[in-house]
């Protein structure tokens, strides 16, 4: 496991020389500023700065995007060099051409996964292959027939191009309670051809259970994704129940600016339509990092990741929040300081003016302090050494800066300003020499 020690956070506390060891840093990727929503993936304790970071990952990923017609794929989108369309059809009913324009959902969808500025996994290269079932756009709705025809091609170019792990991103549910056994066996055939199934619960404020294909989360492998709001609370709107795997952020999401797409414009998404296309994009960068994942096991490692539940009133279950671990080791903003430990100790890792502060150190007989303050949303008072985002800290001491040894002593939580809570350790020694670092470790 990982740990990572900050440059500059050892400190002598008699006249030996300071030092520290060199720490091998990898590229990461980072969006600066990217929204609420973005910025939750990273760090569920709604930090007021929003910077997102992502794992530049290597292993392609192909997404099956089922959904409206898309646009400007040939301009805005090949902003993004690791996103290759491979495919795009018609899921088309007899007689009905299609319809011209209507793409605004599909488009924010894949703006969500891959697109430039606004999307949760531009560090991993992603084969998009997308079906249309809205052919004569999204007034006029489509059917489950059109939803089963769609998968069951997903699964036979999942078949007819071997080689790569896949996932479905379904954003589309009955309006009131449903059941199709026929759109229930094609999700489970694919599922069986190893193709993770993201489904969202639906907008009824309802119990997920009573929706087709939201129904069908209580199977390992479908994830069926509910939305939550800034507070990282239930989003009324959102269906819920135990049919809901994760949530993810759903109200007033960032996506591209639409008709025309600019930098630094953006529109809005709300919904468990967006919820579901951040969990896609989280889907997709743990298959890419690990190919060899069943959809059950992309499902259980998401789970395994996420932040505390998001309860809803009157429910006795819950489901947790999504998250998007960047590489533990990457440095976003080049400022020789990881992620990681930026996010520990409450600065922007993406800003390399907006470095850790210096710790603080004084000695008394017996005894030497350390003074520092971390960030207040990952920092658990009742569970102080492990974060809100499943990594741990400790405190560690040597005499030589060779050997070195965990740090027993008292750790006393102080104040909090500007999304920092200030703490203070006390470890008590008589040695002449000593010096003491900070180490976080990241989840499991």
């Amino acid at each position: 496991m990982l740990s990572l020690a900050h440059p500059g956070l050892s400190a002598d506390i008699s006249p030996v020389s300071t030092g520290e060891r060199d720490i091998v840093l990898v590229p990461n990727g980072a969006v600066a500023d990217a929204g609420w929503a973005l910025a939750r993936l990273n760090d569920c304790s709604a930090p007021e700065k929003g910077s997102f970071l992502y794992p530049e990952t290597s292993n392609p990923v192909r997404l099956y995007l089922i959904d409206t017609a898309l646009a400007h794929t040939a301009t805005w989108f090949a902003q993004n060099p690791k996103l290759t369309v491979e495919h795009s059809e018609v899921i088309q009913g007899s007689g009905h051409p299609p319809a011209p324009g209507d793409a605004d959902h599909g488009t924010q969808m894949l703006s969500l996964i891959a697109g430039p500025e606004t999307g949760a996994a531009l560090g991993t290269p992603i084969r998009l292959v997308h079906f249309n079932i809205y052919p004569q756009g999204r007034t006029a709705g489509t059917t489950s027939g059109r939803v089963i025809d769609a998968v069951a091609e997903a699964i036979a170019y999942h078949d007819a191009h071997p080689g790569l792990p896949g996932v479905i991103c379904l954003a589309s549910g009955s309006l009131s309670g449903a059941e199709s056994a026929g759109l229930h066996a094609v999700i489970e055939e694919a599922i069986e051809a190893g193709i993770t199934v993201v489904v969202s619960a639906g907008n009824e404020g309802d119990d997920a259970l009573d929706y087709i294909p939201s129904a069908y989360g209580i199977q390992p492998g479908i994830i069926c994704v509910g939305a939550s709001d800034a507070d990282n609370q239930h989003l009324p709107s959102s269906n819920s129940g135990p049919a809901v795997d994760l949530y993810a952020p759903g109200h007033n999401v960032r996506t591209l600016a639409l008709p025309q797409p600019q930098s630094g414009s953006y529109g809005s998404m709300t919904g468990t339509s967006p919820a579901a296309a951040l969990v896609t994009a989280a889907a997709i960068i743990e298959l890419s990092q690990n190919p060899a994942l069943t959809p059950a096991e992309v499902e259980a490692a998401l789970t395994q990741c996420a932040a505390p539940s998001v309860s809803v009133a009157g429910e006795e279950s819950t489901a947790e929040l999504v998250q998007v671990e960047p590489d533990p080791e990457g440095d976003s903003d080049g400022d020789a300081t990881s992620d990681l430990l930026e996010q520990f100790f409450g600065s922007n890792p993406a800003d390399a003016s907006d470095s850790p502060a210096a710790l603080g150190f004084s000695r008394s007989p017996g005894q030497v302090q350390l003074g520092f303050a971390v960030s207040a949303g990952l920092f658990d008072p009742a569970n102080p050494y492990v974060l809100s985002n499943g990594a741990t800290w400790k405190v560690r001491w040597s005499e030589n800066l060779s050997e070195w040894q965990d740090a027993v002593g008292t750790l006393t939580p102080g104040t909090t300003d500007d999304g920092k809570i200030g703490l203070s350790f006390q470890m008590p020694t008589n040695l002449p020499a000593c010096f003491l670092r900070i180490e976080v470790t990241p989840a499991p």
